[in-house]
């Protein structure tokens, strides 16, 4: 949880690059991009430019409310949907 925390410590001020990221956090780069790549998938950043290889990410809304339940030292539950389903209740 800690290199998330400083990576979103690392965004929160604007829009950032892998590079700088790794720059900030002194976190090695395949563990940074690697987290990005998760924070992503989890919508907590978005890239808002891309060219190539080179990309650059901010926070998103979600992000920002993350860091901050972090940051007050709240639990932080992750809770995995697939919107695509019909799920029947078997309890019944």
């Amino acid at each position: 949880m800690y290199e998330i925390k400083v990576i979103l410590e690392a965004i929160k001020d604007g829009a950032v690059n892998p590079g700088e990221a790794v720059i900030r956090t002194k976190i090695p780069r395949y563990e940074v991009l690697a987290i990005f790549h998760v924070l992503e998938g989890l919508g907590l950043i978005t890239t808002i430019y891309s060219k190539g290889a080179h990309k650059v990410y901010k926070l998103t809304k979600k992000g920002e409310e993350v860091l901050d339940g972090i940051e007050k030292g709240y639990e932080i539950e992750l809770v995995i949907k697939n919107h695509n389903e019909n799920i029947t209740d078997i309890t019944q």
